[in-house]
Parts: C-alpha cells; sequence; structure tokens
C-alpha cells in the first residue's frame, strides 16, 4: 500500500515497481491503471478525465458478495449497489453482468437501472416523496418499493388496485441509534453519528410504523417482503456498524410485538462502507486525527460485524434468523478505488511575501470532486510520469474556478512543471455523479480501463453542451436587446 506522508497523505513509495493495490502500480518510475499507463490516457483522452477500472469494480462486488454469502448462511444474501455513487450506463452494465441489483433514487436512476438491464426483482425503488409516474413504472415492472411514508403506502395501493396488480413493498425504518454517540466523519463540528442520522429525512417514523404497517399486512394489493434502513458512512469505526444493527434489531422486536408476531423475511441494512484508502472525512478534525496509515476495514470486516450482531441480536431479542434474506447497498465501497481523476498542471505560482506559499495550478476544479467540499475528502496525489520521486514541496493543488477551489491543500509533491500530469486516487464514487457547471465549466468524460484497453463510455462535455437547455426569448434577440441570439 501506499505510505503515509508527513502531511497525512499517502505517497508512493520510491521503488522502481511498486504495486499499490490490485490494479494500480508504479512501473519504472510510472504510474499504471492495469495495463495502461496514465500519462498515456491523459495524453490520449485528454484532462481533466475520470478514469474507471473494470477489473477493480468487478473485483470489489464479488469480495462483497463472497464476503456476506460465507457469514450469512441462514439465507440468500444479495448486493444492490446504489445507483447514485456512479450512475453511469456502463459501469452499472457490468454490475448487472455480475448478477447485481441495485438501489434507486427518482425516475433518473430508475431509468438508468432499466437501461442497463437490472432485473426489476433485484430493484429498490428508494426515496421520500416519490412521484405516481415512478411508483407506475415500478409496480407495473415488479420492483420492490422501500416505502418512506403513510402517504406513500396509500398511493402504491390505489396504483396496484387500478393495475389489478400486487405491489412488492417493504418499509424504511428509522432506528433510535441511541448508543452511536461516537463523531461522525460528515461534521467538522463533532456532531455524534445518532444525531446526525435522527435529523437525515428518509424512513416511516416508528411510531407511525407500528400504526400503518397493520394496514398494509392486511392489504389485498400488497405483498410486504421486509425492511431497509440505511445508516451512511458517518465512522469506520465497527463498534458504528454493530450499534447501528442492535438499534434495527429493536425496531424489530418492537414491530413483532404491535403486529402479532411478524417477522421480516428480508432485512436490508444500506450501504455506507468506506473504501480502503477511504479519503471521505480527512480533512476534519476526527478525520485528521485518524492514523496515517490507517485503512478502511476489509469487505470481510464489515461482514463479520454486521452479520454476527444481526445473528445475536435476532436470538436475544426472540426473533428467527433461518431464512432471512440478507441484502446490503455498497456504493462507494465498490467504485471509489476502481476510479481516478487525471489532471494536467498548468501553472506553478509561489510567494515569499506576505507568507511563503505555493499552489500548483491544474485544468480541473472542485466542481468535479465535490467531495472536497461536501463530505470534506483528502485525495491522494501522484504525479504520474514522477511517481517514484520522493516529494520535494508542499503545495495546494488548485483548481480552475473562480473560487479558492483547493482540491488537495498542502500536498507534498516531488518538483512539477506545467505539461505533468496528477492522479487523485479513489475518485470513482460521486464525483462524476455530483459534478456541476460552475464557472459554465463542461465537466470531464469517464474512460473504462480493461487491461490493456481504454475506451469512453461517457464523452466530456462541450461548451455547447453546457449551453444546450437555455433558450433567449426572441424580444431578446432583436437589435437593442439584451442579447443577440445564437
Amino acid at each position: 500500500m501506499p505510505r503515509p506522508s508527513a502531511k497525512g497523505m499517502a505517497q508512493p513509495s520510491v521503488d522502481q515497481s511498486t504495486r499499490l493495490d490490485s490494479v494500480l502500480s508504479i512501473r519504472k518510475g510510472r504510474l499504471y491503471v492495469e495495463a495502461c499507463e496514465a500519462l498515456e490516457l491523459a495524453e490520449q483522452f485528454g484532462t481533466p478525465l475520470y478514469v474507471i477500472s473494470e477489473t477493480q469494480l468487478r473485483q470489489n462486488f464479488r469480495r462483497y458478495l463472497a464476503a456476506f454469502r460465507q457469514r450469512w448462511p441462514e439465507g440468500p444474501v444479495r448486493v444492490l449497489p446504489s445507483i447514485k455513487a456512479n450512475f453511469s450506463l456502463a459501469l452499472r452494465a457490468i454490475l448487472t453482468s455480475e448478477g447485481a441489483g441495485c438501489d434507486t433514487f427518482g425516475e433518473g436512476e430508475w431509468f438508468a437501472a432499466m437501461s442497463s438491464g437490472v432485473s426489476p426483482a433485484l430493484i429498490s425503488v428508494n426515496g421520500s416523496s416519490k412521484s405516481r409516474e415512478l411508483l407506475e413504472q415500478a409496480i407495473e415492472a415488479g420492483a420492490r418499493i422501500t416505502l418512506d411514508s403513510e402517504m406513500e403506502l396509500e398511493l402504491v395501493r390505489e396504483i396496484a388496485r387500478a393495475k389489478g396488480r400486487r405491489a412488492s413493498v417493504r418499509f424504511r425504518l428509522r432506528p433510535r441509534y441511541s448508543e452511536l454517540r461516537q463523531p461522525s466523519d460528515f461534521d467538522p463540528a463533532g456532531a455524534t453519528v445518532r444525531d446526525l442520522a435522527r435529523r437525515y429525512k428518509p424512513g416511516i417514523p416508528t411510531e407511525v410504523l407500528r400504526r400503518v404497517g397493520r394496514k398494509a399486512l392486511v392489504a389485498p394489493e400488497l405483498d410486504v417482503t421486509g425492511v431497509m434502513v440505511h445508516l451512511g458512512r458517518h465512522s469506520t469505526d465497527l463498534e458504528v456498524w454493530r450499534g447501528m444493527v442492535r438499534s434495527v434489531v429493536d425496531v424489530l422486536s418492537d414491530l413483532k410485538q404491535a403486529w402479532g408476531g411478524w417477522e421480516p423475511g428480508e432485512i436490508d441494512l444500506g450501504g455506507g462502507f468506506a473504501s480502503p484508502r477511504d479519503p471521505t472525512g480527512r480533512l476534519t478534525p476526527q478525520g485528521q486525527s485518524r492514523p496515517l496509515d490507517a485503512l478502511a476495514p476489509t469487505p470481510e470486516e464489515y461482514a463479520e460485524a454486521l452479520t454476527s450482531t444481526l445473528r445475536s441480536e435476532l436470538e436475544r431479542r426472540g426473533l428467527i434468523a433461518e431464512g432471512k434474506a440478507l441484502e446490503i447497498e455498497p456504493g462507494r465501497a465498490l467504485y471509489a478505488d476502481a476510479g481516478l481523476h487525471l489532471t494536467s498542471v498548468r501553472h506553478v505560482k509561489s510567494q515569499q511575501d506576505p507568507i511563503p506559499y505555493r499552489w500548483v495550478e491544474t485544468d480541473t476544479s472542485e466542481m468535479f470532486l465535490l467531495d472536497s467540499l461536501v463530505e470534506h475528502n483528502r485525495w491522494t496525489p501522484i504525479a504520474v510520469g514522477r511517481a517514484a520521486a520522493p516529494p520535494t514541496h508542499t503545495a495546494d493543488i488548485v483548481g480552475i474556478s473562480c473560487g479558492f477551489d483547493v482540491v488537495v491543500p498542502q500536498a507534498r509533491l516531488p518538483e512539477v512543471e506545467p505539461g505533468d500530469v496528477l492522479a487523485l486516487l479513489d475518485t470513482g464514487a460521486y464525483q462524476d455523479a455530483c459534478a456541476n457547471n460552475f464557472n459554465a465549466l463542461p465537466r470531464p468524460g469517464t474512460v473504462l480501463v480493461r487491461g490493456a484497453e481504454a475506451e469512453w463510455i461517457k464523452r466530456p462535455e462541450t461548451i455547447e453542451d453546457v449551453f444546450r437547455r437555455d433558450q433567449i426569448p426572441s424580444r431578446l434577440k432583436r437589435p437593442g436587446g439584451l442579447a443577440e441570439g445564437r
């Protein structure tokens, strides 16, 4: 694995043939993605550029599926990767070919799932305030609907009656999370996981669910299959995950008593598992306190923590584990380390007065790596053509927008100059999905690497794409108006 630097950022070994993980390596001083040299990818496809390793994505899925299947022999195990983490259709098609289901939010993600061949039986249609159109499509296709409110329950019943169909539904829970007092990596102020999770909007409050669930269980239009919950990536501490499961089983015990002995046929524990190098939250005070060389828990460690706690808690509370299907919804854990972001150095600027400071100006932006801001990520940078060179100076890696646009603060780098290419690791999850057009910047394209092959799976935007939806009223196009039309 990469060595940690004194500034809290992993740096590659100076060895001339170093493997950073199963698909990234340094060969004769240059960074490779599978069998593709990163510098050649930048030269062929241009920068800024998202790059995804097909091999890593497939390996990540297979490892999570195997880890949970080996540790949950009580019933079926299904992996439903969250489409929101990366909705590129080619990547979703890869996961579909592996037998993956998916979690979808809204019409756009539903379109992505159906367009890439996901079996409707393996789709969880999630999200609050779902539209009638989405619910109609989901019921017609036979997907499971994860109910988020009493209103949604009644709407699903109405649609199912009108279509003469039985709808498969399950309840999204809102556990109390009473014991999760650890600080969340999402909050620089150090709010607890419990407090942030309690403010998060999805799910049916338990006091409401006790009442409306009884109606759902006897409704002739519905098949109630189970429950779903999602905590999210607040922490890599496995005690947080064990506490989450205990809180879920508390709700199940409550519902069993309220509903005359009902138990779910399936339990979906959601996602939020970290990728190995885990850039999330490393710019928060609690993130900076994590050991520099600390890796996130492995899929096997996550699986052991969740399944062992679920098994013991079900038994302790008088519920049956045998026969229950277990589902998980990893997003970042599958996509993040399958991706990296390539950017070219445009200028190196330094000053001595009034404070010594240095900036490496690039052709990318935090607008294309939005978790620099949203989740306080610290990316691992590598100078791809000098990947074995030791760091010699400290500089902010900055982007081209008009804001501060600090992509990596106080990065330790070898000497770089205009034309050099930097790689930012672990950007495969959420970065393309959240990229925006601030400063009218066209968003980067995505290249898929498989062995020595590389090909576009999402073309880069053009400036014309950025303005394609704009319309100038005709009165503003005439001479003397505010604009001449295009």
